[in-house]
Order: structure tokens, then sequence, then C-alpha cells
């Protein structure tokens, strides 16, 4: 898949995204009964939390498959995705610690 039709295809599952979080906002806001609305923000929040996790480990695993894919120094990989060194180590234990979470060998170590 072409550079192009990657960040196309990431914009169009974004677009889905919110709208899914604007129809269950809308659901929320038209329940009637108070603790029922709680209860669906609450959802609502917890889903979204384990998918802000999710998204960070992604972006720490793609920052793994840069550092070893181009082999090249924790500098290196800082000055290519724009980052603090410091910044660069830590998704590197991200990338790391996910790929251990998710059973698959560690990428970047």
């Amino acid at each position: 898949m072409a550079k192009e039709d990657v960040s196309e295809a990431v914009q169009t599952a974004l677009a889905s995204l919110e709208h899914a979080f604007d129809a269950a906002l809308a659901v929320i806001n038209a329940e009637p009964d108070p603790s029922q609305a709680y209860a669906g923000a609450t959802e609502l929040v917890e889903t979204l939390r384990r998918l802000v996790e999710a998204s960070g480990d992604q972006r720490a695993l793609s920052a793994a498959r840069i550092f070893d894919h181009e082999q090249m120094s924790l500098a290196g990989l800082a000055d290519r995705i724009g980052v603090s060194k410091a910044r660069a180590a830590q998704l590197m234990k991200t990338a790391k610690d996910a790929s251990g979470r998710r059973g698959n060998p560690a990428e970047g170590s």
C-alpha cells in the first residue's frame, strides 16, 4: 500500500471512529435515566482509555519498526521522528513492554 493510501485509510478509519464517538454521546445524552446515562458514559470512558493505551503502544511499536528497519541509534531515531533522545528511549521501552503483553518477541531491543 502506498504512503498516501495508508494515510487516507487511517483518516477514513479515524473519521468512522469520530462518528461512532458522536453516536455514543448522542445515545448517552438522549438517555432519560441519569443512572443509565452515567453507566453509558462510564463505558465510553473505559473504552476510550483502552483505545488511548493501545494507540500509544502502536505508536511505540511503529517507532521500533523504524529503529529496526533503518538500523539507527536512539539519537538517530529521535531525530527521525522529531522527539528527544530520552523520549525515543521511552518509546523503545514501551514497544518492548507492548510486545511482551502481546506475546510477540520484543521489537527494538
